[in-house]
């Protein structure tokens, strides 16, 4: 009798062991399991979040490149004379800078198709949208607004002799500048991804 409570015994003890063998197995595939999961999801988000830098640096790139092939084309315009007074009223300037000294980028600003600038401009299709801003200084006195080279706007390297007489003063320099600076924005968008803007303040110079 004691016998065969000795083997039941043992029997049970075999079992219990056994079970929870089974279950400590079924733990530890469930947690590597789990690991292998976060750690598929983490490689995933890794290469979607790599893939999407190097999507946004390689488009600012391009956006870079197609701004100055846009700046050229504008210090390649044959009429020097009225250069400003056609960029003057496409124009403005940012609400929150006064003091005209930042070069921020602002998408409330209005910017425009190339081809208002220039028809024969093409812009690169990978931008999307892509439009652009050419901003002038100009400076009311008196009701009148004028380029003048006695402006305070840092952004534009304002005051500076824009007619290269040796003085600054405050007349119009709308039909005698030999210098003329300018901000340019470029803005592009692509469906359902944010607005970027690149931004380059630059000067003309010549008699063309």
């Amino acid at each position: 009798m004691n016998v065969v409570n000795e083997q039941r015994i043992h029997s049970n003890r075999d079992g219990a062991t056994g079970r929870a063998a089974a279950g400590f197995s079924l733990v530890e595939a469930l947690i590597g399991s789990t690991i292998l999961v976060i750690s598929i999801l983490g490689f995933a988000a890794s290469t979607l979040g790599s893939h999407d830098l190097s999507r946004r640096v390689e488009e600012r790139g391009i956006a870079l490149q197609t701004l100055g092939r846009f700046v050229e084309r504008i210090r390649a315009d044959p009429d020097w004379a009225g250069l400003y007074a056609r960029l003057r009223p496409l124009s403005q300037e940012s609400a929150g800078d006064a003091t005209l000294s930042r070069h921020c980028v602002d998408t409330t600003l209005a910017t425009q198709a190339a081809a208002t600038y220039y028809p024969d401009f093409d812009v690169p299709a990978v931008l999307g949208t892509v439009t652009f801003l050419v901003q002038v200084p100009v400076k009311t006195d008196a009701g009148v607004a004028a380029l003048r080279e006695d402006e305070v706007a840092p952004r534009y390297g304002l005051p500076h002799d824009l007619n290269g007489d040796g003085v600054i003063d405050g007349n119009s320099r709308d039909a005698d500048y030999r210098a003329l600076p300018i901000v340019v924005r470029l803005r592009w968008q692509r469906v359902g991804k944010p607005t970027s803007e690149v931004i380059l303040a630059t000067w003309l110079r010549g008699d063309r």
